[in-house]
Order: C-alpha cells, then structure tokens, then sequence
C-alpha cells in the first residue's frame, strides 16, 4: 500500500511540473507576443476599416449626460466676467499694465530688427495697447461699457449687408458726379485705366492679406488664458493667474541667454511660449498647493507596463517553483532509496 501511495505521489510531482513548465513557456510566449505587437507598426483592422450597421432600435440614449454637460457649458459661460471689466479692475490692472509693458517692451526693444522680423514671417506684431490699459486712473463705468460695447459690435460686423449696401452707394454715387465732366473718349479712357487698377490692388490687396497673421492682442491672449486657468482651477485662480505673470515673465526676459533667442522669433511667437509655459508652471503651483508632487514618478496600473512586469514576475516564480519541485523530488528520492537501503 505504501508503495502504491509513494507510485502515486511520484506521477502528482511529475504531472504538476510539467503542467508549471508548460505554463511557464506559454506565459513567456504570450509575454514575447504580446511586446511584439506592442512595438510593431499598427495596421488598419479589417472589421474598423468597414463598420457594420449598429442596432439603433433599442439605443439607451444617454440624454442625463447631455443635460449636466449643457449645465456646465451655461454655468460657465453665465460667470465668465468681459475682458474691460478686468483691465478696469484696480485690483487686477496694475498687473495687466506691467505684464503687457513687459511683453510690448520686450518685442519693440530694438524697432527696425522687430520690423525685419514680422516682415520675414508675413506677421503684423502686436496691436495697439488696450485704451483701458492707457494711463494711471481707473476708467469709468461708461468708458468700461463703451469699449465693451464697441469691442461687440467689432466682433458682430462681418458680412453686414447693409453697411456694404451703403458704402457700395456712396461709390457709384462719387463716380456718377464725376463722369458727367468727362467726354465720352475720356470716359472710356479713364474707366478702362481706373478698372485695371482697381482689379490690381484689389488682387494685391486680397493676397496681401491672406499672407499676414493677424496682429496680437496681448489683452485678450492673457485674458484667454486666465479664464481657462479659473475653469481649471477654480474661484481665484483667474487673480493669481494675472498676478503671477508679471514676476514670471521678468525672470525669463531677464535671462540674456533665452532673451536672445526668443528676440528672432515674431512676436506671435513669442507671447504663445510663454504664455504657454507659464500656464504650465501655473498648473504645477496649483498641484503643490493640493498637495500633489508634479515631479513624482507615477506608475501607470492600467498600463502595459504594469502587464508586461506581472507576466514577467509570474513567469519567474514558476520556473522558481518547478525548480524547487525538481529539488523536492531529488531529496525524496535519496531518501526513499536511503530508507530502502537500510531495510
């Protein structure tokens, strides 16, 4: 009988190492697979590439979703206070006026070399500083609402038809007064000339204008950034926001290695990158301030690196545990041929 049991425990060890060993390459290979078409170019599957019709009959429309989003969209829009508002703010304005100084000091630093610069990048430099940004004293409620009011009816006026109606009127009306002078020859002279010329700046006006970026509003670009920090961020982050940029940007314009390099680009160029850099470092300060470590390493669990290191540790402790079942077997053995000995 104990022979029978030691028969049976001995085919246990032997089937349970092969089924390990077996495990163990076919984890291996599965792991090699899978590295495989990880890094391998990726085709097109045949299944994406032609859809097949979905069964919309039955569909659970998600419409709660719709409805919260459309409330977010409308809450943030309603508290979304105009641009004037701000540059009128005194609280706000001190910093709108030196961060634009900054910037607008900065790109104009050396005139002709600006010039040769935006010219060579088919760009228009910086637009005019903002009248509610002009001066010492804080404008006026009326003054705040006239430039709101204009900045509107700016954004409101393409493709008016009536404004193009009347000015298409006042120009025929001029020609007509002015061919009743002329004589017939001179008329046809004159007309012919005038709509060569015209065509040409017309053409040349039209691709002139194609060519050139728009000029920068630097108001409007910290303004854009600034709301979308406070969308990010929450209440206050637009003040800090506004109130961080000037100490930020004297830092990096005060560095002659990067302010070098950073004059030959056009000046659109210039107020992206660090507007953009200085959103990032503004996104950094608000982590530390939660509590967060921006420079911590994080490890991605849902990613293949997770995958790839539990595959590979549970392969090893596999062949670890055939190993020790081949040594397992081994001392059984000697033992049992010891105790057969001895018999």
């Amino acid at each position: 009988m104990l022979t029978l049991l030691r028969r049976a425990e001995d085919l246990l060890i032997q089937v349970l190492r092969l089924v390990l060993l077996a495990f163990s390459v076919f984890v291996i290979v599965g792991m090699g697979n899978w590295l495989w078409d990880h890094y391998q170019p990726k085709k097109l599957d045949a299944a994406l590439a032609t859809p097949t019709a979905l069964n919309w009959k039955d569909a659970p429309y998600d419409l709660k979703f719709m409805e919260d989003e459309t409330g977010r969209d409308l809450s943030s829009l309603s508290n979304s206070t105009p641009l004037e508002k701000h540059l009128a703010d005194p609280a706000l304005r001190p910093d709108f006026q030196k961060a634009d100084g900054l910037l607008r000091g900065f790109i104009y630093k050396d005139t002709a070399v600006r010039k040769r610069i935006e010219q060579e990048n088919s760009s228009q430099g910086l637009e005019p500083i903002h009248p509610l940004l002009k001066g010492d004293a804080i404008p006026s409620a009326d003054e705040v609402n006239r430039q709101i009011k204009m900045r509107e009816a700016r954004e409101n006026a393409c493709c008016d038809k009536d404004a193009a109606d009347a000015a298409a009127a006042e120009v025929d009306a001029a020609w007509t007064a002015r061919r009743i002078t002329l004589t017939r020859e001179e008329r046809l002279a004159r007309a012919a000339a005038q709509a060569a010329d015209d065509a040409a700046a017309a053409i040349a006006a039209e691709a002139m204008n194609e060519l050139l970026t728009d000029a920068v509003n630097l108001a409007s670009e910290i303004n854009d950034r600034a709301q979308a920090a406070e969308m990010e961020h929450g209440e206050g982050a637009y003040a800090a926001y506004i109130k961080g940029l000037p100490a930020a940007l004297q830092a990096v314009l005060g560095n002659e290695k990067l302010a070098k390099k950073l004059q030959q680009q056009p000046a659109a160029q210039i107020v992206s990158t660090l507007l953009t850099n200085y959103t990032l470092s503004f996104d950094r300060t608000a982590m530390k301030i939660r509590g967060d470590n921006p420079d911590a390493e994080k490890w991605d669990f849902l990613g293949i690196d997770t995958a790839f290191a539990t595959m590979l540790i549970s392969s090893l402790v596999m062949v670890m545990m055939v190993l020790v079942m081949i040594r397992i077997e081994r001392h059984m053995r000697s033992t049992s041929a010891q105790a057969g000995q001895k018999s």
